[in-house]
């Protein structure tokens, strides 16, 4: 965070009047948490001074996540929350709350479909794991298939309280989070139907900020599918040569309107379902953005279904395309930056 992580936590960082740390304490609530111990380091003294009613406990020297977890050393199920993150939806993780419960597996990973750099977060892809249920996987790879629906980790995870018996040995070198999750034999992952945005740098901060002010000011809603199949094509729709309609001829994702009283993800599935007769069972938020005055939803979706297995009721044709071919289609605008957004595919 620059000169401003140099005098301040990223945790007591404020946001909208709230601090990272005070939003993370209220999502831990909303899913039924009834311990909460903040394990700090980097200037956590004002952290002590600024919060109450939890436990806290001084991570002495900076080894990694998992030795946070050592740190804290849990004595039930616990679920571990990184602040620098904010999610969209906390019924999302209340669901996947909920998922750990009724399964035995050691841990379940929260997943998001939004690429992530950073060096330490690996990526699943859906086409490697067993699908138990929707947006359910498990956590070990079973092929080396590079293709299909990316899962990206995030700061969120619960675990089953045997899960401490397999903490590395530290002896002051830090372990890679991933290499401690490696290390359990039975894991989960839960892909969000929502999104969430992680703060790593100031610019991240400045970025959710304009888009908030922007969707406050926005009118309709509105939702679009990137629908990949398990060799990593995107199946995209053509619009008819109608001069009456915008951009007519042009490919397009597939989506629409959300009606009253509709979630952005039960909208998409329902468009998915009335335009090409496809029922999305794994899916995830991938962005939410301002185009025409509309507070517009894009998901990323896992597409199990052959071209001649699917029903086309809008348009005049549809097709799937690997991402490399992207850039030499004609692609509606808003839907164009969707997709060179989500596979990094420019002119």
């Amino acid at each position: 965070m620059g000169q401003l992580g140099a005098s301040l936590p990223k945790a007591l960082i404020e946001i909208e009047g709230r601090t990272l740390l005070e939003r993370s304490l209220e999502t831990l609530k909303s899913i039924g948490v009834s311990r909460i111990v903040v394990v700090v380091g980097h200037l956590g003294q004002k952290i002590v001074e600024r919060v109450s009613g939890v436990e806290i406990v001084f991570q002495e020297q900076p080894l990694g996540l998992a030795h946070a977890i050592a740190t804290a050393n849990p004595d039930d199920d616990f679920v571990v929350l990184c602040p620098d993150n904010v999610y969209t939806d906390d019924a999302d993780l209340v669901r996947a709350r909920e998922v750990f419960k009724s399964n035995k597996s050691l841990f379940l990973l929260i997943g998001t479909v939004t690429p992530n750099t950073q060096r330490d977060r690996k990526s699943y892809i859906t086409s490697a794991h067993r699908n138990y249920e929707p947006n359910v996987y498990n956590y070990r790879s079973e092929n080396d298939n590079p293709s299909g629906l990316a899962i990206n980790s995030t700061g969120c995870t619960f675990f089953k309280r045997e899960a401490l018996d397999y903490l590395p040995s530290f002896s002051n070198r830090e372990h890679i989070f991933r290499d401690y999750l490696d290390r359990i034999p039975d894991g989960l992952i839960y892909l969000l139907r929502g999104m969430r945005y992680d703060f790593s740098e100031p610019e991240d901060i400045e970025h959710y900020l304009e888009l908030k002010r922007r969707l406050r000011e926005t009118n309709g809603q509105g939702v679009s599918a990137i629908l990949i199949n398990a060799d990593g094509q995107v199946l995209l729709q053509q619009r008819d040569d109608n001069p009456a309609i915008r951009y007519p001829g042009h490919w397009s994702l597939f989506g629409g309107t959300i009606e009253n009283n509709e979630s952005p993800a039960d909208a998409v599935a329902r468009e998915v379902k009335e335009e090409i007769d496809f029922e999305m069972r794994n899916f995830g938020m991938f962005r939410e953005f301002v185009q025409n005055n509309k507070r517009e939803f894009a998901f990323a979706g896992e597409l199990t279904a052959q071209l001649d297995e699917l029903t086309l009721s809008e348009g005049q044709g549809m097709k799937f395309f690997y991402p490399p071919q992207l850039k030499e289609l004609q692609i509606r605008p808003d839907d164009k930056d969707t997709l060179e957004q989500y596979f990094g595919v420019g002119e």
